[in-house]
């Protein structure tokens, strides 16, 4: 479960729930552990994931919430992942321009006459 959507800041870090939220919380994970529970249970984005075991064994057992239900940071009103996505990208094109940067500079110090080291 991913309850970073859910209450109503409480102090600085804290989140705190209503009875309503806490009940509707207890009574999904209940739903979850019960026998038959695909009939009674449901993922929902950005809430809640049941995982298979090979999933999770695939994720290396790692068991944080972000591996499996999908993130929308409220900051900047987007997906996690198409943000990743997206600096990923740019970094590799920064990378790219490092080297055309170097190759160049290696160009230079060659027909001016020192030999790279």
């Amino acid at each position: 479960m991913d309850l970073r959507q859910w209450g109503e800041p409480f102090e600085k870090k804290y989140i705190q729930f209503s009875q309503e939220q806490i009940q509707q919380i207890a009574e999904n994970f209940h739903n979850w552990q019960c026998e038959g529970h695909e009939q009674t249970y449901h993922n929902e984005p950005k809430y809640c994931y049941s995982a298979t075991l090979d999933e999770i064994e695939k994720k290396d057992w790692c068991l944080v919430p972000c591996k499996y239900i999908e993130f929308c940071n409220r900051d900047e009103q987007m997906y996690f992942d198409t943000r990743i996505c997206q600096l990923q990208a740019e970094m590799s094109a920064l990378l790219m321009q490092e080297e055309e940067g170097k190759q160049q500079l290696k160009t230079l110090s060659e027909k001016l006459g020192y030999s790279s080291i």
